[in-house]
């Protein structure tokens, strides 16, 4: 378990590092972060908590099924669908966790690396993976 928890402590590192070196990210993906692999399985625990982590952190904007749709949504720009097949900023793990630690500058997407660990993150991922698109091939 610590080796999982020092690989864990180094991905988080690795992404923050990217955020000062990359600055905001352009709508078409982060090629740095996408070569970031998630270092969570993707197994039914790890499912369940993203999906708490999601409730918590995610779900009053995104809405609760993550269709853009939840009660404190902002309206112009409205919060993607993240069930469907259209991310502008990337659909690689590695760029879903780098939107959720770090937020889309000059959006109302506000990163939540101070609130929560990378294993929590990295579960939010999985949570949205089992409920839309998949990864890319690689």
């Amino acid at each position: 378990m610590r080796g999982v928890s020092a690989a864990l402590i180094a991905f988080a590192f690795t992404l923050t590092s990217l955020a000062v070196s990359i600055g905001a990210q352009d709508t078409g993906g982060n090629p740095k972060a996408a070569a970031v692999k998630n270092p969570v399985p993707a197994n039914p625990a790890s499912i369940k908590k993203g999906q708490q982590n999601y409730d918590q952190a995610c779900q009053q904007c995104h809405g609760s099924k993550a269709q853009g749709d939840g009660p404190l949504a902002p309206t112009n720009p409205s919060p993607p669908n993240l069930t469907d097949d259209k991310w502008d900023h990337g659909s690689s793990d590695g760029e879903i966790y780098f939107i959720i630690a770090n937020g889309i500058p000059n959006s109302e997407m506000k990163g939540v690396r101070s609130e929560m660990s990378a294993t929590d993150m990295w579960h939010i991922v999985n949570y949205l993976r089992s409920i839309g698109p998949k990864p890319p091939p690689r």
